[in-house]
């Protein structure tokens, strides 16, 4: 039996480039997928070229910056599914360097809305269903400027330093349920088609990939992960 056979699963942003391998490996490992999507066009290419290779994925097009648009996603999640196993919360942005006197209110506000209130709103619906079980794993992406500030990267650095406390806490609240389990994956550059387009041969040698990333969700999700909670996990390959 497959590792994951019978869990739901939720990836926000599983139509991006790490999303993508995520989604590919948690399908391969006979989880059933919900992966949030924009109204992007591609977006839908990709969801209907997945669903008629695999039955176990579903598409729905939901704000996770909107409290009203991620409620509206769960009632209909619950209606199908009944239950939630897993939420990889992978949706995010990088905002262009600036110092702090540089950084418009409007700058500001976008990176709080897209990096960490999209996290705890997706959380916060998918807990109780969790605790209700008795299972549960949820993994959030922070980055190394949420550990490490660095200079011009305030609006990104604080949104993903709240991801690192919002899922501590949430760790807290719930480690006596001994099954479910909430912790961080703090990656450098990732390697994507995207990012290649500015760095160099000898920069992209050290940067960490999609499936390193997508090998440490599927650990932090399966029996053998239980163990690990509240963790902030640094996967910064050789930068």
């Amino acid at each position: 039996m497959s590792k994951l056979s019978g869990k739901i699963a939720i990836v926000s942003g599983g139509t991006g480039a790490l999303g993508r391998v995520v989604v590919e490996h948690f399908l391969s490992d006979g989880a059933v997928v919900i992966t949030t999507m924009s109204e992007d066009n591609s977006s839908h290419f990709y969801l209907a070229d997945k669903q008629r290779e695999h039955q176990a994925i579903d598409g729905l097009v939901v704000d996770v910056t909107s409290e009203s648009s991620v409620k509206n996603f769960y009632t209909e999640v619950f209606r199908r599914y009944s239950k939630i196993d897993i939420l990889c919360n992978l949706v995010g942005g990088v905002s262009q360097k600036k110092t702090i006197e540089e950084v418009s209110f409007a700058e500001w506000n976008t990176m709080m809305n897209l990096n960490l209130h999209s996290c705890f709103l997706m959380m916060r619906e998918s807990i109780p269903s969790m605790k209700r079980n008795g299972f549960g794993r949820i993994i959030n992406i922070t980055a190394m400027p949420g550990v490490t500030p660095e200079a011009k990267r305030g609006g990104y650095g604080v949104s993903k330093a709240g991801v690192i406390t919002l899922t501590k806490t949430a760790a807290e609240e719930c480690k006596d349920f001994e099954n479910i389990t909430v912790n961080a994956i703090a990656p450098s550059i990732i390697l994507t088609e995207e990012n290649k387009k500015w760095g160099t041969d000898e920069e992209i040698m050290k940067w960490v990939t999609p499936e390193q990333i997508s090998d440490m969700i599927l650990h932090l999700c399966s029996e053998s992960g239980r163990a690990i909670n509240g963790q902030i996990i640094k996967m910064y390959g050789r930068v």
